[in-house]
């Protein structure tokens, strides 16, 4: 039983991330080793989707691939409101002085920790297929461009505190229990982007050396959604002992016709015929705008705006929308419970109304130091790249938060033979504390990259609730 409540715990707050855009942070292997610190140093086909300007920044190559060969761009990442240290203290029993096991009591201050812990929990699922990603620097005059086909399927989840409430303090007389706190996302939609970065101008004799400035333009098909627009919806049990209340919600549901006939709350209709490329139920345009700048002091400043858009679903979508009051004071006989059940099915469905989504908008500001060539360092092992970040999301769609989060990383690479050590530290956002660690191998053309995002759940994995693994290449020509 113990591991079937472990399994159930870790398996509800699951997160799977590759590449999710918005201010939760690229989570390719690279930027998940410095903790997703990227807006200033992302170079070279990194750049897409980060920051445009840094097309035109000088790689280690003219031309940079990614694509599901040699090793694909695989991310694992699975949290659990509980840490083991938590979870075996809650279920894991006590003995009972004979050498028994036996469940333990919990007391209030216990209920309240385990109520707050299980409440506060997410379930994310968010995936890039990354199907073809290249850029190419022609030169300094020209500039340079880059290119992203891409599926991404996202998932946001969040159930009421109701429910845990319920379960570990009861039922209170007076109390207005809300489910307002629902937030349910669901998505699926295809990107393909163009991208342009240059220098846009020289300097001389002055703090800025150059200026770089990027442009993307992103055509966006949705194949799918599901978004909870409004939840109003609450119950109390009120001093005579009869349970009130009123449900008020309305929710936003979109599907490709290749996939689905969609009427809405009654049915759905399976279409059998699979294509590649299927027909959209919503589409949409966004645009990446960026900019960076080489300071004297072998410094780099960089600012970009992200996923400036929205996208519009009006084919085979449905608006659906459910309110009214009910009563409940123990029904027993059919005709009663018949009564209340009939409340819930007024529910319509309206076929007709397009509605529209806002892509993750984001802010990215970074700020990035070549450490080994400071004036006041005689002698450094290697090269070490420093960097900070600061990502603000304006809104909470799919891979986006309205808490801003801030991030600092480090890139060394202590000799022509060794690999990229990297690591770095996150705060903030809606994932929280990160502590990223990684290693990156040059081999010819090819560049393989390693990385944890969660590095102190290796070192005191009793005490750590994440645990991720990225693994990521990328060639070079």
């Amino acid at each position: 039983m113990k591991k079937i409540i472990f399994i159930i715990l870790f398996s509800l707050a699951s997160q799977i991330y590759s590449q999710t855009f918005g201010s939760y942070g690229f989570s390719d292997a690279k930027s998940a080793g410095l903790a997703f610190t990227y807006t200033s140093n992302a170079l070279g086909v990194d750049a897409l989707g980060v920051n445009p300007a840094n097309l035109a920044l000088q790689d280690l190559s003219k031309f940079s691939l990614k694509t599901i060969f040699p090793l694909p761009p695989i991310s694992l990442s699975l949290s659990t409101p509980l840490t083991i240290e938590k979870y075996n203290y809650f279920f894991g029993g006590v003995d009972d002085g004979t050498g028994k096991t036996v469940g333990r009591y919990l007391n209030q201050s216990d209920k309240n920790e385990l109520n707050e812990l299980l409440g506060q929990s997410d379930l994310e699922f968010n995936i890039n297929m990354n199907y073809l990603s290249f850029a190419v620097n022609v030169n300094e005059k020209v500039g340079s461009f880059g290119f992203v086909f891409a599926d991404r399927f996202g998932t946001n989840m969040r159930l009421s505190k109701v429910f845990t409430d319920l379960i570990f303090s009861g039922l209170y007389p007076a109390k207005i229990y809300s489910f307002s706190d629902i937030d349910i996302k669901l998505s699926y939609t295809r990107e393909i982007s163009l991208n342009y970065g240059r220098k846009i101008i020289d300097f001389e004799d002055k703090f800025i050396k150059s200026l770089y400035g990027g442009l993307a333009i992103k055509f966006i098909r949705g194949y799918y959604y599901l978004g909870t627009a409004k939840n109003n919806s609450y119950f109390r049990l009120d001093n005579d002992n009869v349970i009130r209340g009123k449900w008020d919600y309305e929710i936003y549901h979109a599907l490709s016709p290749s996939f689905a006939k969609n009427y809405g709350k009654d049915s759905l209709v399976g279409v059998k015929e699979f294509s590649f490329f299927p027909e959209p139920a919503g589409t949409g345009t966004g645009f990446d705008i960026g900019l960076n700048a080489e300071l004297s002091n072998n410094m780099k400043v960089a600012l970009a705006i992200v996923n400036i858009g929205s996208i519009t679903w009006d084919n085979n979508q449905a608006i659906i929308k459910g309110s009214g009051n009910f009563e409940f004071e123990g029904y027993t006989s059919k005709e009663q419970i018949d009564s209340l059940t009939n409340k819930f099915k007024k529910v319509t469905s309206d076929l007709k109304s397009s509605f529209t989504t806002s892509l993750p908008t984001t802010l990215r500001l970074g700020v990035s130091y070549q450490l080994d060539e400071a004036p006041f360092i005689r002698r450094f092992p290697g090269k070490m790249l420093v960097s900070f970040d600061y990502n603000q999301g304006f809104n909470n769609e799919i891979g986006n938060s309205t808490k801003p989060r801030f991030s600092i990383g480090f890139n060394w690479k202590p000799g022509n033979y060794i690999p990229n050590i990297r690591t770095g530290f996150s705060l903030g956002g809606k994932l929280g504390f990160r502590w990223g660690f990684g290693i990156g191998f040059l081999a010819g053309p090819i560049e393989m990259n390693f990385a944890t995002s969660n590095f102190e759940s290796i070192l005191s994995p009793n005490t750590a609730n994440k645990l991720n693994f990225y693994i990521d290449s990328r060639w070079r020509f």
